[in-house]
């Protein structure tokens, strides 16, 4: 019986659509900036090889996009010519491939390739250690044509998947430069959108919020990206939860949870707040931020029976921190946007989150019972560092009386001719006051003088 062999090797074209088709430009940029980060991380291990490493200063990325141009630079060390020959520019990460680095983010190694194949078509990598220096240019479209054509009948020869490189000056200052032009026209359509930019410095800010605060600096299109404010409020009365252990798969798990902010005094849906943002759990895997504000059963909320989130629960803010050496322990997906909700220390983690959650949840439902009360006791506490909280395993919040004659709350809404809500205003003495408060004095005036009572 004669043999054959079934050809199962992917084509390049279908493998880059793979790759680029489910990820985000934002996520794409966020893979970049990570690697930045691994080579600031890799350089500062090079003193401490067993240390997390708690000081970034003196390194950067700054990123430009503009028109059909995008390009980032850092000072993070750069890349060995045979580090980029052997594994930077392969699909994936090899059996044989050397680690990052302890606590590294770059896992998969598809971030830099994913990246620049979603934007570009022409893309230049410049990189330069203290020693030698390399550069690649990359025609997309060149590249996907590559190699031989096997003719009717003949045997199909392999691909050529390789990427050129040469020789290039070393700089003073080591580091990487990738510049992409010929951007795909719904990429340049997203960077010429204004909303971008500004969507993209809070995603960057509340991401690398860690990282920022421990001296990293990262520029978009020359403005210094400021880090999320990860705060929470504690007094006498309001402590945080936190718990710090080691899971049984060696990884750190943090567990922090509190107070953000008040709670709302009406809880009509309507009542959303600009700072919803700050409000639910977050995880981080290694200081990176891959999920945000979550108020779903992505992490507790309605989980197993437990509550869903309710409006009522503004205010809260939850942060769980999973720290390993190996990142592969860690439960995040390819984009690190997202959790692995299957991963037995996360569900153990959660468990915990939970007993972390319960305590503000019977804390809301109490306060309604004498709301002027709780908002007293609540605007004593002041906001402090989230990662500075003391160890304490319960969320402790005020005892309620749940006795005391329970005050319910309703919404107004109307609409009217905004140069009466102006004049309106003005009469009340405060043109800039809000159509919120506005409403509240008039409905008291009204009451103050058509009431009996």
């Amino acid at each position: 019986m004669s043999t054959h062999k079934a050809h199962a090797t992917p084509t390049k074209d279908f493998f880059v659509r793979m790759i680029t088709k489910d990820i985000s430009l934002e996520d794409c940029i966020l893979d970049l900036i990570d690697n930045c980060l691994d080579g600031a991380r890799k350089v500062r291990h090079a003193a401490n090889a067993d240390a997390r490493v708690d000081d970034y200063s003196g390194f950067y990325a700054k990123i430009v996009f503009a028109g059909d141009h995008f390009g980032i630079v850092d000072n993070c060390g750069g890349i060995k010519i045979s580090e980029a020959i052997d594994y930077a520019f392969h699909f994936g990460r090899r059996p044989n491939t050397p680690a990052e680095g302890d606590y590294s983010i770059g896992l998969y190694g598809i971030g830099m390739k994913r990246a620049i194949f979603k934007m570009g078509k022409m893309i230049e990598i410049y990189s330069s250690t203290a020693q030698e220096a390399f550069r690649a240019q990359i025609d997309v479209n060149e590249w996907l044509t590559r190699g031989a054509v096997a003719l009717p009948g003949e045997e199909l020869p392999p691909e050529d998947w390789d990427f050129d490189m040469e020789d290039a000056p070393v700089i003073p200052g080591t580091g990487t430069n990738i510049s992409i032009t010929g951007l795909h026209h719904e990429i340049s359509a997203q960077f010429a959108n204004p909303t971008f930019g500004n969507s993209l410095a809070r995603i960057v800010g509340r991401d690398y919020a860690q990282f920022l605060a421990k001296g990293f600096e990262i520029f978009l299109n020359g403005k210094s990206i400021e880090g999320f404010p990860f705060t929470v409020r504690a007094s006498d009365e309001y402590k945080p939860y936190r718990l710090l252990y080691t899971d049984e798969s060696g990884v750190e798990v943090d567990i922090i949870a509190g107070m953000a902010g008040a709670p709302p005094d009406d809880l009509q849906p309507v009542e959303r707040r600009s700072e919803t943002d700050y409000y639910g759990w977050f995880v981080i895997c290694n200081d990176r931020v891959v999920v945000a504000s979550d108020k779903t059963d992505q992490t507790v909320w309605g989980d197993g029976g437990f509550p869903a989130w309710h409006f009522q629960y503004y205010g809260f803010i939850g942060v769980v921190s999973f720290h390993s050496k190996d990142p592969n322990l860690l439960p995040w997906r390819t984009t690190k946007r997202d959790v692995d909700g299957s991963n037995a220390t996360y569900r153990r983690a959660i468990e915990k989150m939970k007993d972390a959650t319960r305590s503000w949840i019977n804390y809301t439902n109490d306060r309604k019972s004498d709301l002027d009360n709780a908002k007293e006791r609540e605007s004593n506490a002041t906001a402090t560092p989230l990662f500075q909280t003391p160890l304490n395993q319960t969320l402790e919040v005020p005892q309620i009386a749940i006795t005391a004659r329970r005050v319910t709350y309703g919404s107004i809404q109307y609409r009217k001719i905004s140069s009466d809500i102006a004049k309106a205003k003005k009469l009340l003495g405060n043109a800039n006051m809000s159509n919120v408060l506005l409403g509240e004095k008039t409905f008291d005036y009204f009451l103050k003088n058509e009431s009996e009572e």
